[in-house]
Order: structure tokens, then sequence, then C-alpha cells
């Protein structure tokens, strides 16, 4: 039975260290609501197609190594390119998947030595998720799920550490959803779906019967 949808949409991000298992979580997650009726959309963050996620994208090669400062306004910077565009699909009733959001920018920002404080006023006034989900995975496991072309933050583990307890950390202050990501993908998925099924108020079956994995 197809859902009577509220509007506004929801914005749930998923977010965690890199090789967390972020991509796969969204996809199935988008894929799950997709069946039960509704419009879903996922963003990436760094979000590369603009102008300001090419900087990134060089930043994150090695190619160029600007102040950190600088590299953590253009990380919300590029939110801010996008937000209008989000919160136009939202306000349409769209669900709103984001694969990295502002927990990456606080969590990887004060790893690097930045104010928290500074970090958060940065991205203050962007749409505010409905959910955030961290995916938590012991530095080890990211190193073992990708072995080669890892980009800057991603081949260095002293720093990864740092960037995983501040995810932490953060989710306990803000009573953000932590999620063991060494589970397998289906029960990481079924945490994830049986939160947002309740914010979506869900009820009755999907229209549509499809196997996830």
């Amino acid at each position: 039975m197809k859902p009577t949808i509220t509007k506004p949409g929801q914005l749930i991000v998923i977010d965690g260290i890199d090789q967390s298992g972020k991509k796969t979580q969204a996809e199935l997650l988008a894929r799950k609501v997709r069946n039960h009726g509704y419009s879903c959309v996922i963003w990436s963050f760094p979000a590369y197609h603009t102008l300001l996620g090419r900087h990134l994208k060089a930043y994150l090669a090695g190619k160029v190594r600007p102040d950190l400062r600088v590299v953590h306004l253009l990380y919300a910077a590029n939110k801010w390119e996008v937000a209008a565009k989000l919160s136009e699909q939202r306000a349409r009733g769209t669900v709103v998947i984001a694969n990295r959001y502002t927990p990456s920018n606080l969590a990887y920002g004060a790893a690097h030595g930045l104010s928290l404080s500074w970090l958060t006023t940065l991205e203050a006034d962007l749409p505010k998720p409905n959910q955030i989900f961290i995916i938590d995975v012991p530095v080890k496991t990211s190193f073992g799920r990708k072995t080669h072309q890892r980009d800057i933050h991603e081949e260095d583990a002293a720093y990864l550490n740092r960037v995983r307890r501040m995810y932490l950390q953060l989710a306990e202050q803000h009573n953000w959803t932590i999620v063991n990501g060494e589970s397998a993908p289906a029960v990481v998925h079924s945490q994830i779906w049986n939160s947002v099924a309740k914010s979506l108020q869900l009820t009755g079956h999907p229209k549509r019967s499809k196997n996830l994995f």
C-alpha cells in the first residue's frame, strides 16, 4: 500500500570515516524508500561536479595544499552551493539522503585541530537533518577495505583515528545514531531502516517487493 506522503520530505544523513560503508548504505536505503512509494535522491559530499567541489577533489588527490581553514571553508561552501536545490527537493516531499554532511566537516576539521564552534558556525544555517547515522568502523577495517589509491585523508591512519574519536564524541553530544559498520551490510541496513521507517511513519507493505541483497 502506497503511503500518504506528508510534506516537507526528510533529510537523512549517513556519515562516518572513509570506507565505513556510507555509499552502500545510502544506496540500500534509497532503494527501500522508493519501494515504499517515496521520491528519493542521494547527495554525496563533497559534490565534485561543482566549481568548489573540483578544488576539493584536487586537494584530496594531494595536488594542492591550501591552509586547513581554507579546506574546511570549502567543505562548507560546497554544501551551500547546492543547499537551495536540496531544500527545494525536500519541500516537494522528496526524501533526501546525504552521504556525508555537516558531521564530516565537524569531525575532520576538529581532528585537524580547528575550533568546533567555528566549524559549526560555517554550516549552522544549512538545511537541518531529520536523522543522522554514524557508521562506525575501526581504522584498521577502513584500510582493509581499500588498500590502494587512498586520498590524503584515507592514507593517514593517525588522523583517521582522531576523526573516528571525534565522530563518536559528537554523536554522544548530539544524540546521533551510531551503527556498527563491521556488521554485515544487511544488518547495518536493517538498523538504519527501522529508524527511518518510524520517522516516515510507514505502515503497510512496499508497493513492490524486491530483494535488496
